[in-house]
């Protein structure tokens, strides 16, 4: 399918269908917070979890409404979860908040019979913050993450860092120099990480959404590297010409439909 196509049929898809007729969200309480969560059409004990954190102080349900990952979630069996996080530094894992989220998990792991595994992460704002601070936590327990609009990072990257992206609107200039910055360092310890900045500020758009949607499909299809992209030049080459693009400005990207929203 050309990337224009689906495109379109996830625009059509997220501004067309009724939200009453998508699955039922449901509601767990975990230390006082309040998790919103969507199962999949099917599950069963292969299913996985994918969490979605919104912006400050975002109400779960919000996040699950603006993100609309629900037919990602039934095509590939994913439990979407949000947590209702507020206040009291709740982007910082270590004081609190990581210790609440992993008994989420383990609670839904629980109550649906799932085998663990690994989690992806996607949030906005400081959701985005959430997001790769919640994996710099974890590291373990995660297989890809992504962000759009963020302006904290980890000082030091994980070592050999997942797959990952991060979009943002070149009028949000602060998030954007602190999030090259970091980009930077990620990619030279070792990581892999996807930078594409669109027009606009640090409003959540459709086209960060239509991105993220691809490259999660890339990687729960299992879709190896096809080529690599340089930030600056915008330069797309096979993957055996890696070497001509020098690692700090560095793109890995798996499949066609990636390769072409990345370019647009």
């Amino acid at each position: 399918m050309r990337c224009n196509e689906m495109r379109f049929l996830y625009l059509a898809f997220i501004l067309l269908l009724p939200f009453s007729l998508s699955a039922k969200i449901e509601f767990i309480k975990i230390a006082n917070v309040e998790f919103a969560y969507r199962l999949p059409k099917t599950i069963d004990a292969n299913t996985r979890i994918m969490v979605l954190f919104g912006g400050r102080n975002w109400q779960g349900q919000k996040a699950l409404t603006a993100f609309n990952f629900n037919e990602l979630a039934d095509k590939y069996s994913l439990i979407l979860i949000s947590p209702s996080f507020k206040d009291r530094d709740y982007w910082q894992p270590e004081k609190w908040s990581g210790k609440v989220l992993k008994s989420a998990i383990k609670s839904l792991e629980k109550s649906y019979q799932l085998k663990p595994q690994k989690l992806l992460f996607y949030g906005y704002s400081a959701g985005g913050q959430c997001s790769n601070l919640f994996y710099n936590y974890m590291p373990k327990d995660v297989e890809a993450w992504g962000l759009h609009a963020c302006g904290v990072y980890p000082e030091t990257p994980t070592k050999n860092g997942v797959k990952a992206f991060i979009t943002c609107g070149l009028q949000d200039s602060d998030r954007v120099r602190i999030s090259k910055s970091f980009i930077y360092k990620y990619r030279e310890n070792g990581g892999k990480v996807i930078w594409k900045e669109y027009l606009g500020g640090h409003e959540l758009n459709k086209e960060a959404l239509i991105f993220a949607y691809q490259f999660f499909t890339d990687i729960l299809e299992n879709k190896p590297d096809l080529y690599v992209a340089d930030d600056d030049s915008k330069q797309i080459l096979p993957l055996k010409k890696t070497s001509e693009i020098d690692v700090e400005f560095r793109n890995y990207l798996s499949s066609e439909q990636l390769k072409n929203l990345w370019k647009e």
